[in-house]
């Protein structure tokens, strides 16, 4: 296996808590060639596309910024590669579709299998996730209009605000409807984070559950291979790991494993191979199939290599792992 890792700047990486270097870190034990670049190493030059990027040679035990062995730069065709994983973190904009659109050309006939595919990033939401199990949302709208909009959060009395491309709680907000100031304050955010109506937002009900905290659910090609509890800090209703959050190890009731048995089917039918799907109240409230992420942290957690499934499912080229525990 030849895989090519396009990530953000290497040095902007959270090196040990990185979910694409820990696969990366697995599949090098597994002596695959692995390859690596930012963005800005591909280029589409006379009907070809070219990845500047760096093989690596070994990961440190620990994965820190220091240690790691990687060969200059050199110059490769993807066209080459038997897969690539495109895991540059949102917000998905501009940047991050075009730089998708040029991996695009490097598939078709003999080409490499670009994770996940091309179809499904581009028409798949983060905050949306396959039309097929839309009815998996908690009352949602997504407009840039105003009056659906306010309709909406009146009818709702309390919802949260979410940018569609957005990640990491960036441009969320709990949303207070049933006051003049907190009426006002809704505008205000909503016209800022659609720039002013010129693009859609999303408006879902707010979930009181959310105190208890969100499961987090992983998914290889539509197998469930682990699941924990993210929960919030005291005072806040967002999760983010990044800001004092912490999760733990949790059960799943009856409903949330048919639930995940549902999202199986949806992710397979869209053949996305990985998403890392959050569930509040038996609700889905996020996808995350940019960049599913937080797989070292659940390692830790649950005490098993998450990893190893992973690199397996996608050497094989889908073959399902092992399914979960359940319970």
């Amino acid at each position: 296996m030849k895989s090519l890792w396009v990530t953000d700047a290497w040095e902007t990486l959270d090196h040990a808590r990185d979910t694409t270097l820990r696969l990366i870190q697995e599949a090098l034990e597994a002596g695959e060639a692995v390859f690596w670049c930012d963005p800005s190493g591909l280029l589409l030059e006379a009907r070809r596309v070219l990845a500047r990027c760096r093989r690596i040679r070994s990961a440190p035990a620990g994965r820190g910024a220091a240690g790691w062995v990687i060969d200059p730069p050199g110059e490769e065709e993807v066209a080459g590669f038997d897969l690539v994983m495109y895991r540059t973190d949102p917000p998905v904009d501009r940047r991050y579709l075009e730089h998708l659109q040029l991996l695009a050309f490097a598939t078709g006939r003999g080409g490499p299998e670009i994770v996940n595919p091309v179809r499904a990033l581009l028409c798949c939401s983060d905050k949306l996730g396959p039309p097929a199990i839309a009815r998996a949302m908690p009352p949602t709208v997504v407009s840039s209009s105003w009056e659906g909009l306010a309709a909406f959060g009146r009818s709702e009395k309390r919802t949260v605000l979410k940018p569609l491309g957005g990640a990491q709680s960036r441009g969320v907000a709990l949303l207070d409807w049933t006051t003049t100031s907190g009426r006002e304050r809704a505008r205000r955010e909503i016209h800022a984070l659609s720039g002013d109506l010129a693009r859609p937002v999303l408006l879902q009900r707010f979930l009181r559950e959310i105190h208890d905290g969100e499961k987090r659910l992983w998914f290889v090609d539509g197998e469930l291979i682990a699941h924990v509890k993210k929960r919030p800090l005291d005072g806040t209703f967002l999760v983010d790991m990044d800001k004092g959050a912490f999760c733990l190890a949790c059960d799943l009731s009856l409903g949330e494993v048919r639930l995940a048995a549902t999202i199986g089917e949806a992710l397979r039918a869209e053949g996305i191979r990985l998403a890392a799907v959050d569930v509040i109240a038996g609700y889905v409230t996020d996808w995350n199939l940019t960049s599913p992420g937080m797989l070292p942290t659940m390692e830790r957690v649950l005490n098993r290599n998450l990893a190893a499934p992973v690199v397996r499912a996608l050497r094989l080229g889908g073959a399902a792992p092992a399914r979960a525990a359940r319970g």
